[in-house]
């Protein structure tokens, strides 16, 4: 039975006449397949885009005899499930089913039956899948036939692209697209015109590197580009249907120069600029829809490539007054009130900057110090034994910071204690013996054991590291050293007095000239950023460093206001007042005097 139905859809192709339409070949295939199904009463053939739809009818069978109920709900099931659907009521059987192409859903083919068993029914349904590949072939064909002419229309545009692309100059590159546009269309002449002053010069036509001789007919293709390009639409000459054109200037034209079919496609990149293409033929050959939608993309390509081109080619004075024309026309012109507003806000603020004042600050790195650094080192060599503060501890007078290993200077001590007592107690034998010369000798040696008892007892006395004043240890930490040795002059500790600070400032190079002993600034450290303190300069030192590639001078300063909270090391901004300057100044001072270094350095 499949083999009944594959050949009666052949003998259905075979009967379509060679070069029928698609909705030809869908009937005569929708009647061919109900004529070979047994007891079939009515069918429909849907088609659709590809799981998109919308799913419309392509073909009735009986033509003209719509679809039934139970064959459109069936066909909406197929539809929604996108499978095969058989129905069997008492009043008559259906079987539906769906076309899919590449897994993608075009469409179904459903038939209606007289009633019969659902079996019966069931057994139609690849019958009528082997009898929907006549369909699909058609439409690969058709998918086929349009992606070729796809494919050509689109290798035709990249041709003509790579001509316009491959002259370097303008009137090179017009001549060569134009001629190769009217070869490859089978055109009498091509023209390519550019607006100019208002109306479009033409720039080349095909087959003829030198026409400004034909006057008469630059001039009418000319005016005949205008026409389109005033009306901004493509114009076909003799006109098809469609909204009403004036095409006098084209009919002008086919009548002085015997171009019967003229196209022309006006082009725009901008508001100001533009251009067209005009196309000529013989009326034997008119331009159907497929040559003009090669020229509109021909067009729509080439043309902006062209115009950079042909914008190129200017001599610099042409450019320069043609974009200063342009900027003039847009500030003083109408339209571009955006522009003029921002025109007339930027004379107003130049206006601003330049007579208003302010304080100009002059900004800097700055840093805390303490007035006086006090520097506590290790009075001998020794042992570290304790250690009670670190950097960073609030001390008082006299508080012990660490204490050095004193078992040594203590064995030292009671040995010079012991031999005093010795060369006592020989000194008055001496004496009690009246050995004057004797007695001296000892005694001389009384006097050194003292000495060194009074020396070790004062080391003992110094092995107590101990606060000076009031203030803050600023470095040393001995907690992690503890039984390290420590040599005599060894930094152990710098303390500074809570009491009296001076700001340090790392002023730039090139904002010194602006910095003087007295003027007053205000500090904002980092660690308090809601708390600003005044100062004075009180110092401007001669000393400069390096960092991060940038040269600072340093400047000292006194602070007007003091604080608990405030630490040496702290850092900071700091803002010194160098008196009033106008706006403008100091907005562009900085760049001022870079150039007038750089003009230095070059002249």
């Amino acid at each position: 039975m499949t083999e009944t139905v594959t050949a009666s859809t052949a003998t259905g192709m075979q009967a379509t006449a060679p070069g029928a339409s698609p909705e030809a070949f869908q009937r005569d295939w929708l009647a061919s397949c109900c004529a070979s199904l047994p007891e079939a009463r009515r069918a429909v053939l849907l088609l659709g885009a590809p799981d998109a739809g919308p799913f419309s009818p392509a073909a009735f069978w009986p033509a003209g005899q719509g679809p039934s109920e139970l064959l459109a709900d069936v066909a909406t099931r197929t539809l929604e499930g996108r499978r095969s659907i058989v129905s069997s009521r008492p009043d008559g059987a259906c079987v539906s089913c769906p076309l899919m192409i590449d897994g993608q859903l075009h469409g179904l083919v459903a038939v209606e039956f007289e009633p019969r068993e659902a079996a019966a029914v069931q057994a139609l349904v690849p019958r009528l899948s082997w009898a929907l590949y006549a369909i699909e072939a058609s439409l690969r064909a058709a998918q086929s036939e349009e992606e070729q002419a796809t494919r050509e229309r689109l290798m035709s545009t990249l041709d003509l692209l790579a001509t316009s692309l491959a002259e370097e100059r303008f009137p090179a590159a017009a001549n060569a697209l134009a001629t190769d546009l009217a070869v490859r269309l089978d055109c009498d002449r091509v023209s390519i015109g550019f607006q100019k002053n208002g109306h479009v010069d033409v720039a080349a036509v095909s087959h003829s590197a030198e026409f400004g001789q034909r006057m008469n007919l630059t001039r009418a293709i000319g005016m005949a580009m205008d026409e389109a390009l005033d009306q901004r639409s493509i114009i076909v000459v003799p006109a098809g249907t469609g909204a009403p054109l004036v095409t006098r200037d084209h009919d002008a034209l086919a009548r002085q120069f015997g171009s019967g079919s003229i196209l022309t496609i006006p082009f725009q990149p901008d508001e100001r600029r533009g251009g067209a293409f005009t196309l000529e033929r013989p009326a034997s050959r008119p331009f159907d829809a497929s040559t003009i939608e090669l020229c509109q993309a021909t067009v729509a390509l080439t043309s902006r490539i062209l115009e950079a081109k042909r914008l190129n080619d200017r001599h610099f004075l042409s450019r320069f007054r043609d974009a200063s024309r342009e900027q003039l026309t847009k500030l003083i012109g109408p339209k571009y009130f955006g522009r003029k507003l921002v025109a007339l806000s930027l004379i107003a603020l130049v206006v601003f900057f330049s007579l208003a004042t302010g304080n100009h600050r002059v900004g800097a790195q700055a840093s805390l110090e303490g007035s006086v650094r006090r520097v506590l080192i290790a009075p001998i060599d020794g042992y570290v034994a304790t250690a009670t503060h670190r950097a960073g501890d609030v001390v008082k007078a006299g508080n012990v910071l660490a204490t050095l290993d004193q078992r040594d200077l203590r064995l030292e001590y009671y040995k010079w204690q012991s031999q005093r007592t010795q060369y006592t107690r020989q000194y008055q034998e001496a004496v009690a013996k009246y050995d004057r010369a004797l007695a001296s000798i000892i005694l001389a040696q009384v006097q050194q054991a003292e000495a060194q008892v009074s020396l070790l007892a004062e080391q003992l006395q110094r092995t107590h590291i101990v606060s000076p004043f009031h203030g803050v240890v600023v470095s040393g930490d001995l907690h992690q050293s503890l039984g390290a040795a420590v040599k005599r002059g060894q930094v152990l500790f710098e303390v500074s007095p809570l009491d009296g600070y001076r700001v340090v400032l790392e002023v730039p190079e090139t904002a010194i000239g602006n910095v003087r002993a007295g003027q007053k600034g205000r500090l904002l450290l980092s660690s308090l950023p809601g708390e600003v303190y005044p100062f004075v300069i009180s110092t401007v030192t001669p000393v400069v460093t390096s960092r991060e590639g940038r040269s600072y001078f340093r400047v000292e300063a006194l602070l007007e206001q003091r604080s608990d909270r405030l630490r040496p090391g702290m850092e900071g901004v700091a803002k010194i007042e160098a008196g009033r300057r106008s706006l403008f100044w100091m907005i562009t001072h900085r760049f001022f005097d870079w150039l007038r270094l750089a003009v230095w350095s070059w002249a």
